[in-house]
């Protein structure tokens, strides 16, 4: 007969989430236990630097979470290579693959993302790869020699990473995109401009608005399988990477009760519908206050908070509620780019967007505001002191009546926002004193020619 265990905290997924979860509890409950599944066979790791474990800059070993002391010097149970298959609810029962049963007061179900993989006629007949898991780099290690082709599908941030890396193993790269601008989910169309042509500049050969129809064998050379898209381009490969995007893990969730949409339904303090049983992470979908929807937001640091939010509620400490803002920073060929909240969308209805240009130096910045508030910034190139921005973004700072003196009249509201950025960040500000500030800032504005409209 398969063990039957106890625990009083039971988180299933080992990424930064749930680590940050198991922190979070183990700060505020020294005594009752905790339980961390771990699906893959592997200690947990740093899911966004596996691509430098392609390379070979980094080994797994040195993106590991947290090293295995971690775990004992907080009592955390990690079980690795056994993975959650059936939630019972209404017992406070989990099933793991072994047949392994455990028994919890309180589960929080950080089980991530996975792959969205399109239905392409041939794809089964390509070498074709994700590059998610450690397992998707160990398979694909072998093949990335120089000289060889790698088709890359969808050029999203899981695509830039692979174009990267490839690029520095000396790997041919044709890369497509079904949507009409590069980076579509996270920039504007100017702002996909200068990263398409980062990419050119760096040899990849990249096809926009082009989607893949069939994938198929030539049983020839210069490459052995070839893309046929809709434009009628035929592409030749060596092999293929799928960047489709990714979509919530909710296999767990049936027969459970569990409230979803695209991704579980959780209120501010990252509960479900169901009392003592939370999410956290990229499986969660949060009201987005900006955009007025349900969204997936999809990042290292959001689901970091997420996980140590649940985490402190699943204690009984009130955590402040998560408010979300989507964030990126990223680098294209060395050209860095920063982006935060509705950065993507290209026409902003009901707001007034604020765009300053520089095409010799390959310096493009944007800003969106609406009612007063910022919600989205765009940085290429000048980005060193964008977070006096993310700021105002995640307090929902009124600008409305500073809004022109800060962004429309060129660089006398910036450097104050910069400068005072600069301060906070070496800590001769505190946060509360720079609001008093940019209060003084906005009475001194309506004084000026720079005063807003």
């Amino acid at each position: 007969m398969a063990d039957k265990l106890k625990t009083h905290h039971l988180i299933i997924g080992a990424g930064i989430a749930g680590i940050a979860a198991a922190e979070a509890i183990r700060e505020a409950d020294a005594i009752n236990k905790i339980t961390l599944i771990n699906g893959e066979p592997y200690p947990p790791y740093c899911r966004p630097l596996i691509i430098e474990a392609l390379t070979g800059e980094k080994s797994f070993d040195d993106i590991k979470l947290r090293d295995d002391e971690w775990y004992k010097a907080n009592k955390v149970t990690l079980f690795n290579g056994d993975r959650a298959i059936e939630l019972n609810t209404d017992k406070r029962i989990l099933t793991l693959e072994s047949g392994r049963k455990i028994e919890f007061k309180k589960l929080l179900i950080t089980t991530g993302s996975i792959p969205a993989t399109p239905p392409i006629p041939g794809l089964n007949k390509v070498p074709a790869f994700n590059l998610y898991r450690r397992d998707d780099v160990e398979s694909l290690k072998p093949l990335c020699k120089p000289g060889t082709r790698a088709l890359i599908v969808g050029i999203g941030l899981i695509g830039l990473q692979a174009i990267t890396a490839l690029k520095k193993l000396g790997v041919d790269v044709t890369a497509v995109e079904m949507l009409g601008k590069v980076l579509p989910l996270i920039l504007d169309k100017e702002a996909a401009k200068y990263a398409q042509k980062r990419l050119e500049a760096n040899g990849v050969d990249v096809h926009i608005g082009t989607a893949v129809t069939q994938l198929q064998s030539t049983r020839g050379k210069p490459h052995p399988y070839a893309a046929l898209t809709n434009s009628g381009k035929e592409i030749g490969f060596d092999f293929l990477i799928l960047s489709t995007g990714m979509k919530p893990d909710k296999s767990l969730l049936d027969g459970s009760g569990i409230d979803s949409g695209r991704g579980i339904k959780v209120s501010s303090t990252m509960q479900t519908n169901i009392p003592g049983i939370y999410a956290a992470g990229d499986v969660v979908e949060y009201p987005d206050w900006i955009e007025g929807e349900n969204a997936i937001h999809a990042h290292w640091v959001n689901a970091y908070r997420q996980g140590r939010i649940a985490g402190l509620n699943m204690t009984g400490i009130s955590a402040e509620p998560y408010e979300p803002v989507y964030l990126n920073s990223l680098t294209v060929f060395g050209l860095p780019i920063i982006t935060m909240g509705a950065s993507r969308i290209d026409d902003p209805k009901g707001a007034e967007v604020y765009v300053s240009e520089i095409p010799g130096r390959e310096a493009y910045t944007r800003f969106i505001v609406r009612d007063g508030k910022l919600i989205a910034v765009t940085f290429i190139n000048d980005v060193d002191r964008a977070g006096v921005l993310q700021y105002l973004i995640r307090e929902k700072i009124d600008i409305g009546d500073i809004t022109h003196s800060l962004f429309d009249q060129g660089k006398e509201g910036l450097e104050f926002l910069y400068k005072l950025h600069s301060d906070v960040v070496k800590g001769d500000v505190e946060w509360a004193a720079s609001m008093d500030l940019i209060d003084k800032y906005r009475k001194d504005m309506k004084r000026t020619r720079w005063g807003g409209k």
